[in-house]
């Protein structure tokens, strides 16, 4: 994979963030888990995340292993193995814990690899 196919790769990884940061702004987790539409893009935005991170070439992540690569490659299991009452919780807890934690440091890769 080329450095621009990467990092268009990386700008992806950011971008379903970000649309997952917009979508369940102002939810509740109750009202998150009730709202099917906005439950089921997060859900697939999830996936995106996951699927963009396994194709990430082995050398970025070892170059830049403070991102937690294998983390955003095992969402999508993640979710698939909970169970049906816990998975909404486990996907709320993607998008209000893990996500905002791995944003700074994806934002900070682009801004590297950038210059």
């Amino acid at each position: 994979m080329s450095g621009r196919n990467t990092l268009e790769l990386i700008h992806g990884i950011l971008t379903e963030i970000t649309k997952v940061s917009r979508l369940i702004e102002g939810y509740q987790y109750e009202d998150f888990y009730r709202d099917e539409q906005t439950y089921t893009m997060v859900t697939g935005c999830i996936r995106n995340l996951d699927t963009m991170a396994r194709q990430m070439p082995t050398i970025i992540q070892v170059k830049y292993a403070l991102l937690p690569w294998k983390e955003l490659a095992a969402l999508e299991e993640e979710v698939a193995h909970a169970d049906t009452v816990t998975r909404p919780g486990v996907i709320w807890r993607i998008c209000t814990e893990t996500l905002p934690r791995i944003q700074p440091l994806v934002e900070n890769l682009i801004e590297e690899l950038e210059k």
